[in-house]
């Protein structure tokens, strides 16, 4: 599947917050965003579970281990973004799957250096903003309140 190719005409998209997840001792957040329905069903949010574990690292032994992820249900496939912070707190890695819609769970990783498109973003730049606030700048970082901030709406 060719990513950025097809032309897409922009609509707002239905971004829900969903219920995060321990993974492997990674606290995790997730979001799910459908071009096609309210929300991404259960049997695709499970399998965009799997392109987490495949993502993650072990988590770090003396640092918090957090981070999250973006289910992205378009008309072509699915996408996931899998984000996790560094032990410094202060660098975002991530990978970028795909997968399409004869089995959403066949994860494979986005071509051509893909990260995220603009809807994506949205969660992205949310979470960058909690991080700072809940964890980069207290002096002892407030992961409840991290956890707890999330973003959901029409984007």
């Amino acid at each position: 599947m060719d990513v950025g190719v097809v032309p897409v005409p922009w609509a707002p998209r239905r971004m829900v917050a969903l219920a995060p997840d321990r993974v492997r001792g990674w606290r995790v957040k997730r979001y799910g965003i459908s071009a096609t329905r309210p929300r991404p069903p259960a049997h695709v949010i499970e399998a965009a579970r799997r392109a987490v574990e495949r993502s993650l690292p072990d988590a770090y032994p003396e640092a918090l281990s957090c981070a999250f992820s973006v289910l992205h249900e378009d008309e072509d496939g699915c996408y996931v973004v899998v984000a996790w912070w560094s032990p410094n707190r202060l660098i975002l890695h991530s990978r970028t799957w795909i997968s399409e819609w004869a089995d959403p769970a066949d994860w494979r990783p986005a071509p051509g250096a893909a990260t995220a498109c603009i809807w994506e973003l949205v969660a992205m730049g949310a979470e960058r903003d909690a991080w700072v606030r809940h964890v980069v700048r207290p002096d002892v970082p407030d992961l409840d309140g991290y956890l707890a901030a999330t973003v959901s709406g029409e984007f």
